[in-house]
């Protein structure tokens, strides 16, 4: 995953929303994009280069089950010692106001005191839901919130209790051997084999149709591709996942697709009459669409072979 640019920060001088660095694992550390407030002490931290997550956002109707958002991603996990001095709320309000300047979208909030969580037995819920910790049965508050950059997503969980504090950042992305360029000869063969081949490594920013500069080296395979077989014709097809409107993805794609052909011929001398460009939308998801790594898979562009 390629870094978020910089965030908004400061809050009371207490707490700071900054920018995330890919770096290795560094044991007691606070995670880049969230720093603590001040006077915490961290006693532990966990670190998943890619894992599952399931990010709490309340109990369902009849107040038996936790509901939440299911991701794929990093995931960082840092448990703080909260000052003794300072109440719940001061903390709390100091994570919620540092999220907010930081333009990122708080998706749900809750306050034990007065049983918004979990109505009953919230810490066990919690722990055994979200591995949150701070919160007990009778105190402690909590907030999610979703940070999105380009085509970059993290969520952040925050929950501030009465001794201690969990951050929680999960850093949504798909597997690496999700983010492979294949080759001329791989593309080629997915072709022969199956009639279509999804080509990984094109990039487009969020919600457009312009061809990122970092989809040159996918595109300079497709080129050598087309060049090794002057008799293959391709549909060029443009995916895309279930946010937003039917009719807007469904353009969306189409463009996308567009933009793709129009980079082949202007840029790698193929002809245009070899190439069609079409968009279908979220009509053929390659994953579930539930979870931000899924939608990420369905984000795609892929040549079908035609005569």
């Amino acid at each position: 995953m390629r870094r978020f640019v910089a965030l908004l920060s400061v809050m009371l001088v207490s707490v700071t929303l900054a920018t995330p660095v890919t770096a290795a694992r560094e044991p007691l550390t606070d995670h880049p994009l969230v720093s603590p407030y001040e006077g915490s002490e961290i006693r532990r931290k966990k670190v998943i280069e890619f894992d599952e997550y399931n990010a709490f956002t309340g109990m369902d109707d009849a107040g038996k089950q936790p509901t939440g958002i299911a991701l794929e991603g990093k995931i960082t996990k840092v448990f703080y010692n909260k000052p003794k001095e300072r109440s719940i709320l001061e903390v709390f309000r100091n994570y919620e106001a540092a999220v907010v300047q930081s333009g990122a979208e708080i998706l749900y909030t809750c306050n034990q005191e007065k049983k918004e969580c979990v109505e009953r037995y919230a810490g066990p819920t919690l722990q055994k839901y979200s591995d949150i910790h701070a919160i007990s049965n009778l105190a402690g508050r909590y907030l999610l919130a979703r940070i999105r950059q380009e085509e970059q997503t993290a969520y952040v969980a925050i929950a501030v209790g009465q001794s201690f504090t969990d951050i929680h950042v999960i850093e949504v992305r798909v597997m690496e051997t999700g983010k492979v360029t294949l080759d001329a000869s791989a593309l080629g063969k997915g072709l022969d084999t199956n009639g279509f081949v999804v080509v990984e490594g094109i990039y487009f920013d969020t919600d457009e149709a312009v061809v990122k500069d970092t989809s040159e080296p996918a595109l300079i395979e497709v080129a050598r591709l087309l060049g090794a077989r002057p008799d293959l014709n391709v549909y060029v097809v443009g995916h895309t996942d279930m946010q937003g409107s039917f009719e807007h993805n469904r353009v969306l794609s189409a463009r996308r697709a567009q933009a793709v052909v129009e980079v082949l011929v202007t840029l790698h001398d193929i002809a245009r009459e070899r190439l069609a460009g079409h968009g279908v939308g979220p009509l053929a998801p390659k994953a579930s669409n539930a979870t931000e790594g899924g939608r990420a898979q369905n984000r795609r562009v892929v040549l079908v072979a035609r005569k």
